[in-house]
């Protein structure tokens, strides 16, 4: 009951402040039904940014010269409308250092999709929080590598990384946007005290607590033995059912119990334009700046590993996924293009 309530609370504030992207929300469960995609379209319009976290993997992708421009998400938008599209989220990189950032949201048409970022909150000061409520914002995601603050530096290369995300969270809570704590968890760190003190911080404070289960990719990559186990998945089960704000990928969201939704529900945009069936899944599926979007997510549907939601996370759990897939991109310049990834049985017929 209190999940449903958490639900219905921020369904109501979204009605009230942005209606039009409302009644395309309310849509996503019929359209999921018919087999319609409705990706989250993550976009990493650059990948510079302020701190050098020791996850990051973005150095690795390969600079193809054209880079995303304001231009080219006004395009994106438009057609991600005609889609009946309804939620960005920017990433990076670090957003709240891009020059063009008001343009680039302005791009995006904050009155036609709901608007997320992902932060590390280095910047985000009162009046930061406040002006980017201002331009249509209606949520920020902020990093949070650990709840133990001299761990959260240390994988920060940053002393004060986490007094900055803590200050960020209050900041943008004190300007009406919603606020996600975002942290990852391995095997090693999943079942622990931290993660349940991070998710009774997040209840305790109006927040949300997104859980991302650790991939063998970035600096993990190969290391399979930080990918969490069947036990810890259930420690993650049990400990939403105590604090309904922690989510992961495959929980249950806008009342579908449907799992992990590569190019159905989630998509990742590099900023040269690749598309990807997810953030972690390092294989390129298309590129906006060749093909159409419904094109690419057409393709990305005829691929029968996405052409259905999976129980376990492809690229966390699903070990014969990232042994016959993931292991593909490792050690090569990012993206790995579909073509390379995929045979011809991989394909629906």
């Amino acid at each position: 009951m209190q999940e449903k309530a958490i639900e219905e609370a921020k369904r109501t504030k979204l009605r009230r402040e942005k209606p039009g992207v409302y009644e395309k929300i309310i849509r996503i469960s019929e359209r999921h039904a018919q087999g319609i995609a409705t990706p989250i379209i993550d976009i990493a319009y650059s990948h510079a940014c302020n701190l050098k976290c020791r996850h990051c993997s973005a150095a690795r992708f390969e600079n193809k010269g054209r880079k995303l421009t304001p231009v080219d998400l006004k395009n994106l938008s438009d057609e991600a409308d005609a889609l009946g599209l309804c939620q960005f989220n920017l990433s990076g990189g670090e957003p709240l250092i891009f020059k063009d950032l008001d343009e680039v949201i302005a791009a995006l048409q904050p009155d036609k999709f709901h608007l997320s970022m992902s932060t590390n909150g280095h910047f985000l000061t009162p009046a930061m929080a406040r002006h980017l409520k201002a331009i249509g914002l209606d949520k920020v995601k902020i990093s949070m590598d650990d709840f133990d603050e001299k761990l959260h530096d240390a994988n920060r290369d940053h002393p004060g990384a986490y007094r900055k995300a803590v200050d960020a969270m209050m900041n943008a809570r004190d300007a009406d946007l919603s606020v996600v704590v975002q942290t990852v968890v391995t095997h090693q760190n999943c079942s622990t005290e931290r993660t349940l003190q991070m998710a009774r911080f997040a209840q305790e404070n109006g927040f949300s607590l997104d859980v991302m289960v650790a991939r063998a990719i970035g600096a993990w990559e190969g290391r399979h033995e930080v990918l969490i186990t069947p036990e810890d998945a259930e420690f993650l089960r049990k400990a939403h059912e105590e604090y309904p704000v922690l989510h992961r990928d495959t929980f249950p969201s806008y009342g579908m119990d449907k799992g992990c939704g590569c190019v159905h529900s989630t998509l990742h945009l590099t900023p040269y334009g690749d598309v990807l069936p997810c953030v972690f899944i390092h294989i390129s599926i298309g590129n906006i700046f060749e093909e159409r979007l419904a094109d690419i997510i057409s393709r990305g549907q005829s691929i029968k590993v996405f052409n259905r939601f999976n129980r376990l996370c492809l690229s966390g759990e699903n070990r014969g996924f990232i042994q016959n897939y993931m292991t593909k991109f490792y050690g090569r310049p990012l993206p790995l293009h579909w073509s390379e990834a995929f045979e011809k049985e991989d394909f629906l017929s």
